[in-house]
């Protein structure tokens, strides 16, 4: 006859043993899933391989061509300076002579009460670095075109 602590052991172990069985059925469950994932991405991967072969056979068919210097686009012509524009470049060429930041100069434009190129607002030192430069190249060494 067994004892009741043996039955009880027994009890127990079965109890661990469908335990494990479930995590060992749920661990099979999961790297087959993982599985076929696998192979979805290793034939993805075979067919973007084949459409970069595609692509890479199709670039290497096209011609070479180089650009050639008269391909380039012509250089533009700036319009001339106004006298206000001509003025405040002027300024700020020798401000910036100075080593002065557009930040200084935008101080020193509002406090000398230059008139913007509108005529309305206040400076800004974005505007001043702006003008510069997109027409500080029309303004020759000695300030003339």
């Amino acid at each position: 006859m067994t004892r009741p602590g043996d039955e009880a052991r027994q009890r127990a172990r079965g109890i661990r043993d469908e335990a494990l069985s479930r995590l060992a059925q749920r661990d099979r469950d999961s790297i087959d899933h993982l599985r076929a994932e696998l192979a979805e991405m290793k034939a993805m991967l075979r067919e973007q391989g084949e459409r970069l072969a595609t692509l890479t056979a199709l670039v290497s068919s096209l011609p070479v061509t180089e650009a050639r210097p008269e391909d380039a686009p012509p250089a533009s012509n700036p319009r001339p300076l106004s006298g206000a524009k001509r003025a405040a470049l002027e300024r700020i060429r020798d401000l910036r002579r100075q080593d002065l930041s557009f930040a200084r100069i935008c101080e020193i434009f509002q406090e000398e009460d230059i008139p913007t190129l509108s005529g309305d607002g206040q400076w800004s030192k974005g505007t001043l670095w702006n003008l510069w430069r997109n027409h500080s190249r029309q303004l020759g060494p000695d300030g003339r075109d």
